[in-house]
């Protein structure tokens, strides 16, 4: 067994290292912090799909980046860098930290972060119809929020580069070998 998943990932390192990234994804989670967002500017007009998290994750950003300001603050801040992303006509989805622990997700705690982050993005004017959860975790349930907030799909990462996307209950799980955290470029 270890024999045939070492092959597998020798197999897929080589499948990496040639294979082509069909779309470029960013999971913009530190875009409110002034020395990140310098950096991130150089990627507008680059077509990326901008996986962006919302005030919904403000907690996680806070602890994750040393975010210094208050959760108003950051709303603002982030508001502000999103309305930028729209002037560059840049892709806008929708990036959800749930919980890393699949054993403790919580319903309740699923429908308050969606439904936080789904008011926000559209008091932008934005309707995702895109996906990346944090940490690559989510769950049925989480399938049907999406769908009950208008996702189509939800992007999931995989070693495989040829992997195929399938559908599930009506959502697309579309699977994504390469993928940029904003927090990467620094």
């Amino acid at each position: 067994m270890k024999l045939k998943k070492s092959l597998d990932e020798f197999m897929f390192k080589i499948l990496r290292k040639f294979a082509k990234v069909k779309e470029k994804t960013l999971h913009a989670e530190a875009l409110v912090r002034d020395d990140m967002w310098k950096k991130l500017q150089n990627l507008l007009g680059k077509g990326y799909i901008w996986f962006v998290v919302t005030p919904a994750n403000y907690e996680y950003c806070k602890s994750y980046f040393n975010i210094k300001q208050d959760k108003a603050q950051f709303t603002h801040i982030l508001a502000k860098r999103i309305e930028i992303l729209k002037k560059y006509n840049e892709e806008i989805q929708l990036h959800i930290h749930l919980c890393n622990v699949p054993a403790f997700f919580d319903n309740k705690l699923q429908d308050e972060k969606f439904e936080e982050s789904m008011k926000f993005l559209n008091s932008l004017g934005i309707n995702p119809t895109k996906c990346a959860p944090g940490w690559r975790q989510y769950n049925d349930y989480t399938i049907e929020l999406a769908k009950k907030y208008g996702i189509k799909w939800i992007y999931d990462y995989t070693k495989n580069p040829r992997k195929k996307p399938v559908i599930k209950d009506g959502l697309i799980i579309n699977y994504y070998w390469k993928f940029w955290h904003d927090y990467e470029l620094i």
